[in-house]
């Protein structure tokens, strides 16, 4: 069994098999928005709240999922996130039952940006109390 030593957060810094689960998870979230948005609208699933509220929150878990998987690479990540909103909706563009529209792109975009932007702070945050004091948080 590994040791934990002082000033270790899981959150802080994903090593080894956790950043593994949370690169899958952040990249299968990917393969699952590019179905729900560049495939027929049947494949589109319909929930009770607003189309707009869905779209930010699927972008804001899919931002904190690619800032947990990848924590030294943030600007990278966010410019990665927002080409890949804007291709899909280009590609959205190309299909005859979808559209694409610049304010769907515009919530997307930010939903992946807050959820990179607080998951980031939260984890620097979670890294310095835990440098602090010298235990564990997670």
């Amino acid at each position: 069994m590994r040791m934990m030593k002082p000033g270790y957060c899981a959150l802080a810094e994903p090593q080894g098999m956790t950043q593994t689960v949370f690169r899958c998870l952040a990249w299968g979230l990917i393969l699952g928005l590019f179905i729900v948005t560049d495939t027929p609208l049947a494949f589109r699933p319909h929930t009770l709240i607003s189309a707009n509220i869905d779209r930010f929150a699927a972008l804001f878990i899919i931002g904190v999922a690619f800032s947990l998987a990848y924590p030294k690479h943030v600007l990278p990540i966010l410019l990665v996130l927002l080409a890949i909103v804007v291709g899909f909706e280009l590609i959205q563009r190309l299909l005859p039952d979808r559209h694409g529209h610049v304010k769907d792109m515009l919530v997307k975009g930010t939903g992946c940006c807050a959820g990179v932007i607080i998951a980031t702070a939260l984890r620097r945050s979670f890294s310095a109390i835990s440098k602090r004091t010298g235990s564990p948080l997670i």
